[in-house]
């Protein structure tokens, strides 16, 4: 919840709020453009999203790296 700026005392919207609101964005065709909007932060941040993975390469290799000495 820190990424958020929220606190444990802050109220948190639950699932069915999310869901609503998930429902209001794919109705008026905004997700995405709001994926779009984020896929373009990642890259700026120098991370790339790839089907489904989100990949920081510098540590993919250093795991690689350290995957193949243990073998």
């Amino acid at each position: 919840m820190r990424f958020l700026g929220l606190g444990f005392e802050d109220a948190v919207p639950d699932a069915t709020t999310v869901w609503l609101f998930w429902q209001r964005l794919l109705a008026q065709g905004l997700v995405e453009v709001l994926f779009e909007q984020f896929d373009g932060y990642l890259i700026g941040a120098g991370y790339q999203a790839n089907q489904g993975w989100l990949t920081d390469k510098s540590f993919l290799v250093g795991w690689v790296k350290q995957r193949g000495t243990q073998l």
